[in-house]
């Protein structure tokens, strides 16, 4: 049952928001000049790819425009349902796009390069046997791939498209404004395979290219950390680009026809339920960065005309989820296990149980 006081704090929330002006989106879609097409992976990774061809990111592609949910958003706005993968605003979180023979094309849902970066300008060298695989890794970062690796990298991307950031397309077509009960750790640990390449006592890394290791325990902990950053960065930059009442004259908060609060206030919910959960774990971890994130917020005017300060704020608060994840590794955290252990693989309609934890 909801505290009422915690309600309360929403609607304050959601009657500051009142003028809030608009920033520019977080995300465009991957440029298709730069792609090179999920074909181009599968000679190293066909496992991975298999378990991708599994699962909602890949399906999608047919699926998503014959669902009834894509109908009625698309419906609120006037649109076909059956024109989302050439949609611009649609692409950019749902389809992955090629140049082939000089034309633009729809060629896949959300997929390797959707996550990873355009390929065409670090695929040579992410390829390049002639370097150690650590060399490799570096060189294709630079070159701008996002390799999983790197948790920072990994766990923006996520939140670029789980969490969303048009308010038009929530308000006006009831779009979810972030993929229902998202937490990085659940969701990376469901259909989302990637352990394929973690090391098994034994045997060399390649040797698992079909057998996918459990998550370490270390990088569970880090994605967690990581995840509460990131959507506290997120639901600020959110929050700052509403501009819609959340309110309505008599200070209640306005309901879509879904039944869901307005854009700003939905970000806002969430915001409180990271609050929360993050100053839970400050005072058992030893990470600065999650103390003076808190504080960044703390410090951030939360009322009306106020956008610059909350997207700044939103930016540091990144910034320190990139230093933290540039000096911890998780080794040191292991009093969040508890809590992780409690979390189960988050899987879609299309998703078949597989092992926990992975």
């Amino acid at each position: 049952m909801t505290h009422p006081l915690f309600l309360s704090r929403c609607v304050h929330i959601a009657a500051l928001l009142l003028a809030v002006t608009s920033v520019k989106a977080q995300r465009a879609a991957v440029d298709p000049t730069t792609t090179v097409g999920v074909e181009s992976c599968r000679d190293c990774h066909e496992a991975i790819v298999d378990s991708w061809e599994r699962s909602l990111h890949a399906t999608s592609f047919t699926t998503l425009a014959k669902s009834s949910a894509a109908e009625q958003i698309t419906h609120a706005i006037g649109m076909r349902a059956d024109s989302i993968s050439s949609n611009a605003s649609c692409v950019r979180c749902h389809f992955t796009q090629e140049t082939l023979s000089g034309a633009v094309q729809t060629t896949a849902a959300i997929s390797c390069e959707s996550c990873h970066g355009g390929a065409e300008k670090w695929i040579d060298v992410h390829n390049r046997k002639s370097h150690s695989r650590s060399e490799r890794i570096d060189l294709a970062a630079a070159l701008g791939m996002k390799h999983p690796s790197t948790v920072f990298a990994t766990a923006k991307a996520c939140f670029e498209c789980h969490v969303v950031d048009d308010e038009q397309l929530v308000n006006k077509a009831s779009h979810p404004a972030l993929s229902p009960d998202f937490e990085l750790l659940s969701w990376y640990s469901g259909e989302v395979k990637h352990n394929f390449l973690v090391s098994k006592e034994g045997s060399a890394v390649k040797s698992n290219s079909h057998d996918a290791q459990p998550i370490p325990a270390p990088r569970k902990r880090m994605l967690y950390v990581t995840g509460k950053l990131l959507h506290l960065a997120q639901c600020l930059r959110a929050i700052g680009c509403a501009a819609d009442a959340p309110v309505d004259k008599e200070g209640k908060i306005v309901r879509l026809p879904n039944g869901q609060p307005t854009f700003g206030v939905q970000h806002a919910i969430t915001m409180q339920k990271v609050l929360k959960d993050l100053r839970e774990l400050q005072p058992q971890l030893n990470a600065p960065e999650i103390s003076q994130a808190l504080g960044v917020v703390e410090s951030v005017p939360m009322s009306t005309g106020h956008c610059e300060e909350m997207s700044a704020a939103a930016q540091e608060i990144e910034r320190l989820t990139e230093q933290f994840c540039a000096t911890n590794d998780g080794s040191k955290f292991a009093a969040l296990d508890g809590i992780i252990d409690k979390l189960q693989p988050h899987l879609s309609n299309a998703g078949k149980p597989q092992m926990a934890g992975r």
